[in-house]
Order: C-alpha cells, then structure tokens, then sequence
C-alpha cells in the first residue's frame, strides 16, 4: 500500500521546483538571476509579448479568494503560478495550474482558491510559464479581504504601470 505524503512549499522552494519542472520540460536552461520578479531560483525564460489572458478576476467572499481567469486561444503546454502580495511589489506563490495547449481557437477558464488570505488588502497576479521557456503575466488586481468589502464591485484592478 503506497503513503502519499502532502508537500508544501515555501516561495524558494517554489522557484526552485519551477526551474525542477521547466528543466524536465526543456533541456539545456542557462543561469539568470530570478524568473519574473516574484520567485526566487535560475532559468532561462523569455518574455512572452502575446498574453494570452483575456481577463482574471479575484474574488473574496466568505473568508476566501477565488481567482479566475480566462485565456483565449492558448496552444501552448506549461504552468500558471498563481501569486499573491500583500504590497503589490514582492509576490509569493500560492499554488500551480497545469497550462492546457490546445491548437483550436478556443477560451479556456480557470480557477484557484486562496484559502488563507491575509486581512486587509491583498494583490493578485499569475504567471504563464510555456514549455518553450516563454513567460506572461496577467493584469495585478487587488482585492480587499475586511468584512466591509465582501462584495465583488469593491475589487479594482490594477495594470502593471500603475504599480
């Protein structure tokens, strides 16, 4: 009888199974500094200039942060690294997605719940990672998680210049 064990990983832990996953993707990643600025570790990634994410959308309600995003006619294989900051500038990861590729135009959504978010406000963002060493990010939203802000119109988003 196999035990299956529940792992969990802190942010440079996260960086490094990242470049672990990307490495067994793709053979021969050369040495960079950091992979997007959240996460900690080396690889060589590339700037994706067509983001493919229609929309994203967190949501807090009842205690949790529901994050949602759309994604339009993504052929590409990879991971999404949900993220979330408590300053808008230095993110952690909370969890992965494994990224569907599909070569016919279609809209993808997807989803992930923040269980534990912290009081106040918080700031959400994913990362696209493709298996070609290709990385987006989505739009940075924040959410407010106080009781007075329970209610979805009280979300804003915020784009990457405004940061």
């Amino acid at each position: 009888m196999k035990t299956q064990r529940k792992i969990s990983l802190n942010t440079t832990q996260t960086g490094l199974f990242l470049i672990l996953l990307l490495s067994t993707i793709s053979a021969g990643l050369s040495a960079q500094s950091k992979i997007g600025s959240g996460l900690v570790g080396s690889a060589s990634l590339v700037q994706d200039k067509n983001n493919v994410m229609a929309s994203f959308s967190p949501v807090f309600n009842n205690g949790k942060t529901y994050v949602r995003w759309l994604v339009q006619n993504d052929e590409k294989d990879g991971v999404f690294v949900i993220e979330r900051s408590k300053d808008g500038v230095q993110f952690e990861a909370l969890g992965f997605k494994d990224r569907v590729g599909s070569p016919l135009c279609v809209n993808l959504f997807y989803s992930f719940i923040d269980e534990t978010p912290s009081t106040g406000t918080n700031y959400y963002r994913v990362m696209a990672v493709g298996t070609d060493q290709s990385y987006s990010y989505s739009d940075v939203v924040r959410v407010r998680t106080d009781a007075q802000s329970s209610n979805p119109a009280t979300n804003s988003a915020m784009s990457d210049t405004e940061k």
